[in-house]
């Protein structure tokens, strides 16, 4: 069920460009970093201004009402 699923999501590309978790050959370690240092220094190079706000959500899900969720 897991290769199907996985095959028909990949092949009529059901996931954004921008989802890095959970795909074959990718993790949000690499490719996400890679695109916002990318992302980064071309607005550095066009001259724009470049800010950034940083939240760790590692835990947020421990913190859902599991009884709302499944709601």
């Amino acid at each position: 069920m897991y290769d199907r699923l996985l095959k028909h999501i990949e092949t009529d590309n059901i996931l954004a460009v921008e989802q890095f978790g959970f795909r074959t050959s990718s993790t949000t370690t690499t490719k996400a970093s890679y695109k916002l240092i990318d992302d980064i220094l071309n607005a550095l190079n066009n001259k724009l201004m470049v800010g950034g706000i940083f939240c760790n959500i590692q835990k947020a899900f421990d913190c859902v009402n599991h009884n709302i969720l499944l709601t």
